[in-house]
């Protein structure tokens, strides 16, 4: 059953708890890729394309799982997972890459992240 008190408003908890299992999700699959890597004769060359299709999936199955026990605002819940998961990698990648510099191509990825999470979280609360 769906949670009816307080449906109009935020849960950061429920947010946060989404951008960590997204991260997990992430981790998991990352490691399915590597060994897929190693263990065959798939190219390197793939892991760039890899890495945005992994980092995708995860954050909508993250914005599915989160809101599908909320009653509304699911949209705004998935979307803010997906915003927190690519802002959080750029602000890793600002501080571990000394060459890292801000570009358009960021505010393209936080946008997508964040779209990404909205029709998870419209999905999720339909569901």
């Amino acid at each position: 059953m769906k949670a009816s008190a307080d449906s109009k408003k935020i849960d950061f908890i429920r947010i946060l708890k989404g951008v960590v299992r997204a991260y997990l999700f992430t981790l998991f699959l990352f490691l399915i890729l590597a060994l897929l890597i190693y263990f065959t004769s798939v190219s390197e060359s793939i892991i760039p394309k890899a890495v945005i299709i992994i980092s995708a999936f995860s954050i909508f199955l993250s914005g599915i799982d989160v809101t599908r026990n909320i009653d509304s605002m699911g949209w705004l819940h998935g979307g803010l997972i997906g915003f927190l998961y690519i802002a959080i990698l750029l602000m890793l990648s600002f501080l571990i890459v000394p060459s890292f510099y801000f570009k358009w191509n960021i505010a393209i990825d936080l946008f997508l992240g964040f779209l990404t999470g909205v029709l998870a979280g419209i999905l999720g609360v339909n569901i």
